[in-house]
């Protein structure tokens, strides 16, 4: 709807911005010729790749070796760093690092250093393994968790920056697309590579997944904004580097930030409270990592990107909140089909449909969150600001999914049967949509209000 002023009302903020026009398909496919667009695929693998490693490949490691749920679960807080890389992300905006960065310019020099140590990070966990000491071992894993974050933190910022307002929506899809190939590229081949070579040989070969990154960054340009570097040299100023995008984003959206934050923060709960339990599942189930990686190849690997494009598609074209809807009602249903896979004892058709229903709602939930958030960031502090968003975005749901394992073992005390104490589990997680899609009607009255 159009305000007094003739321009359209943001769907976000329900204040003015310039019309923006809807693309076509032709459009959409016609823009993935620009550089910037490709580079936002391929720095989506890089940053794709470690999460996965560190949380829902780990739990195939880990439950291959015997590793009980309950420690699975809370292994799988290893993840915290990219949970609360907002705390850090204001240095990576306002501090120049020596000699690199003025080379290969800030946000290129901040991916590099980020790459360097997630390489070191899995390359140590492939030498260690779960038997070498599980302390050891999660240590690593935090090693990786923490340098992936911040490697995150810096692709986010160059993402953002080098997008107008009205390509926002197509270089986030761009980027969850690359994200979810990274997603695929650090469980399915390493499954599948597992059962030949071993787990530790497969997690070295992922090391090599740094490639990516590497190419990325030497095509990459740095985006052209001038800005004020910040010298950290007392507690004042590091006080200042962390509450001044606090402050500017509190001024830029007000009372609103008491729909947007929540929103934000509940949207993935529903997907990070079986997250950890989906490879237990399988593997108790008696799947073999290469009948995991064929299935998760053939069938869910396309309906996560398909799920991507569709998202793209009506953020363009309807608005980027109704997209968030939809991919969350499909999401949140989606692990219902766990369950009745669990019941089934394997059903390889309920296996297959399961995959890609989670497959196709997992990668519009990501493309359509991710466009949303894009656009709250104010481009005084890209990078911290959208570092707080994408935590919030992982950090309830991955403590609450930390306590999974707890509560699928009560479930099966409780049912007196493996399965059917997974099948519960995955049962009750959809109601967790509740809030936030009473979030999304919230912000959506909100916008129809401001736009009279």
């Amino acid at each position: 709807m159009r305000s007094a002023g003739g321009n359209m009302t943001d769907i976000v903020t329900g204040q003015d911005e310039p019309q923006r026009p809807r693309a076509s398909m032709r459009q959409v496919l016609a823009s993935l010729n620009q550089p910037k667009v490709a580079l936002a695929v391929i720095l989506g693998i890089a940053t794709g790749m470690p999460p996965v490693l560190v949380t829902v490949t780990l739990g195939f490691w880990l439950r291959s070796e015997g590793v009980a749920l309950s420690a699975i679960g809370f292994m799988s807080w290893v993840g915290i760093f990219i949970s609360t890389k907002f705390l850090w992300a204001p240095f990576v905006d306002w501090i120049q690092l020596p000699w690199i960065g003025k080379r290969l310019g800030h946000r290129r020099s901040w991916m590099l250093l980020g790459q360097i140590f997630v390489t070191v990070g899995i390359l140590c966990m492939a030498a260690t393994g779960p038997s070498g000491g599980l302390a050891l071992f999660a240590a690593f894993a935090m090693l990786t968790s923490f340098a992936a974050a911040t490697q995150d933190i810096a692709v986010d910022a160059w993402r953002i920056e080098s997008a107008t307002d009205a390509e926002q929506d197509l270089m986030a899809s761009a980027y969850i697309f690359g994200l979810r190939s990274g997603y695929f590229l650090g469980n399915v081949p390493i499954l599948a590579a597992s059962a030949a070579i071993g787990w530790n040989m497969a997690y070295a070969f992922a090391a090599i997944g740094g490639i990516s990154g590497l190419a990325g960054l030497w095509f990459a340009k740095e985006p052209d904004k001038t800005r004020d570097f910040a010298r950290a040299t007392g507690i004042s100023s590091v006080l200042s580097a962390l509450f001044r995008p606090l402050k500017v984003f509190w001024q830029d959206h007000g009372r609103a930030n008491f729909l947007f934050l929540p929103l934000v923060a509940l949207f993935f709960v529903p997907d990070g409270l079986i997250t950890s339990m989906v490879g237990p599942l399988y593997i108790d189930l008696g799947f073999t990592g290469p009948q995991i990686a064929a299935t998760r190849t053939v069938f869910g690997f396309p309906a996560t990107l398909a799920g991507v494009v569709i998202a793209g598609l009506i953020g363009l074209r309807f608005g980027t909140v109704p997209a968030m809807a939809i991919a969350l009602i499909l999401a949140a249903v989606s692990n219902i089909g766990f369950a009745f896979l669990a019941l089934s004892g394997g059903d390889e058709l309920i296996w297959i449909g399961a995959v890609i229903f989670e497959g196709f709602s997992g990668g519009m939930a990501n493309a359509a969150m991710v466009a949303w958030a894009s656009r709250l960031t104010n481009p005084v502090a890209t990078a911290a600001q959208f570092a707080l968003l994408s935590s919030l975005m992982t950090l309830v749901a991955g403590l609450l999914g930390g306590f999974a394992g707890l509560a699928v073992e009560a479930l099966q005390k409780e049912t007196g049967s493996a399965m059917s104490g997974y099948a519960s589990w995955f049962s009750v997680t959809p109601f967790a949509a509740i809030p936030p899609l009473l979030l999304i009607w919230l912000i959506s009255r909100r916008k129809k209000r401001t736009s009279l």
